[in-house]
Formats: structure tokens, C-alpha cells, sequence
């Protein structure tokens, strides 16, 4: 069982050649075939799929179900990568800020409380 408290803190993430590594899922309703968002906590009104940084004692896999826990309260089963792609790159490096990496989970459960359940709301 995942913790209701967030990690914090960028100490223990994983970067490749400067660019911060974040791990995502898109949530899918195994039923319903529904995707499931969350309200985004620097852009109001907007809503993305869960996703955070990739810290260095875990897998791609275990960052993006504990991102998706903590940001959605989503426990599932991860059953495919979907790809990747670089997040705003620099224009005189032309080097990537990010890389987002993205699976796709079939959600088993949503919780009732969950770490980030009073900064965002979520939505099918």
C-alpha cells in the first residue's frame, strides 16, 4: 500500500543530461475504457493526466503508479509504455527541460482519500 503523504523535493529524481525524467500513466477504466484526469495544481481550470518525477530508487513503472496514487488516488495494474517525448525544450540548447515517459494502467480501485485529495480533484 502506497503512504497518503507525497514525496517531495527534486534531491532524488533522475535526470539525463539535464533534463528532469517524469513518469505518467493515462489511467484506464478497465469497463468503461474511460481515462481518468486530475486538475492541474499550476494551470486553473485545466485538466492533465497524473505524472511527477521519477525519483532514483525506483522503476519508470513504480514512479508513474506512485505518481498516479498520489495525484489521483488510483490504484491499478500497469500494462503498457506508451512512448515518450521531450517537454519544453530550450531554444538556444535545444536540449529538453523533461522527458515524459507514459504508461497505460488499467485502474483496479480509486481511493476515497488520497495524498493530494486537497490540492486536486479528479474526474472520468
Amino acid at each position: 500500500m502506497y503512504s497518503l503523504f507525497a514525496k517531495e523535493g527534486r534531491q532524488n529524481q533522475v535526470y539525463d543530461e539535464g533534463a528532469r525524467l517524469v513518469a505518467g500513466c493515462v489511467p484506464i477504466d478497465k469497463r468503461g475504457r474511460r481515462v481518468l484526469l486530475v486538475a492541474s495544481s499550476k494551470n486553473e481550470g485545466e485538466w492533465v493526466l497524473p505524472k511527477g518525477g521519477w525519483e532514483n530508487d525506483e522503476t519508470q513503472e513504480e514512479a508513474a503508479a506512485r505518481e498516479t496514487w498520489e495525484e489521483a488516488g488510483a490504484i491499478g495494474r500497469i500494462v503498457a509504455h506508451l512512448g515518450e517525448y521531450e517537454h519544453k525544450v530550450h531554444k538556444k540548447t535545444g536540449q529538453p527541460e523533461s522527458i515524459f515517459i507514459f504508461f497505460e494502467m488499467e485502474v483496479d480501485r480509486i481511493e476515497e482519500r488520497w495524498p493530494e485529495m486537497k490540492k486536486r480533484e479528479r474526474r472520468w
